[in-house]
């Protein structure tokens, strides 16, 4: 398991034991990044809400994004994690929570924050979340107007085109591995909002 793009390109990662973690594939992870390589030039902020070994929020922070948010409710999968941000040398742009996803959406919007990038690899068993947290996340506004949300799963699992304000541009397959590409289109009193918040944030109001 290795970082495949970026400034820590080959880096070796610290790999999980047992089977409780799936980490996703180098082949697949490198792909993902792939299909979404001109995004990922203009995001500030990626989401991974099962991070699992931080593989993926490393991988966005290695290819040039800025800050990066990963929980998981797993206290070995949080050490983990933290294992792996060190080694990086990522630790002043990774921002690790141990929690639900659920929660840790919360959170990021109890402090403002918007993503640009958000992926959810949830064990295959929670067949429900990525269409519950999508529809949180739109509810909640944590990602920016065109923001991507990227959904691993098994190729068997059928997702909806849309959900809540996300619509899916891309599905690509990758063995019995499926990822679905949704972007985030709110609609225009949301961007309206989304705007003015902006315009606060950045003290032009």
């Amino acid at each position: 398991m290795r970082i495949t793009g970026g400034e820590r390109r080959g880096m070796k990662l610290i790999e999980p034991k047992g089977r409780d973690v799936r980490p996703t594939t180098d082949k697949v992870k490198a792909a993902i990044f792939n299909a979404i390589q001109w995004d990922v030039r203009n995001a500030a902020v990626f989401v991974d809400c099962f991070g699992g070994t931080g593989a993926m929020a490393l991988e966005a922070l290695s290819r040039g994004v800025e800050t990066a948010w990963i929980f998981d409710s797993a206290r070995a999968s949080i050490q983990l994690i933290q294992k792996n941000v060190e080694k990086a040398h990522y630790t002043d742009r990774a921002h690790i929570v141990e929690g639900p996803a659920d929660r840790g959406l919360d959170q990021l919007a109890a402090a403002g924050v918007r993503a640009d990038l958000i992926f959810m690899d949830p064990p295959y068993r929670m067949t429900e979340a990525p269409v519950k947290l999508a529809e949180r996340i739109s509810r909640k506004k944590i990602v920016n107007s065109g923001g991507i949300l990227m959904i691993e799963h098994e190729k068997s699992v059928i997702m909806p085109l849309t959900m809540g304000y996300f619509t899916q541009i891309k599905h690509k397959t990758y063995g019995i591995t499926a990822v679905d590409f949704y972007r985030f289109t709110p609609s225009e009193n949301e961007k309206e909002a989304q705007r003015d918040a902006n315009c606060r944030i950045s003290g032009q109001f």
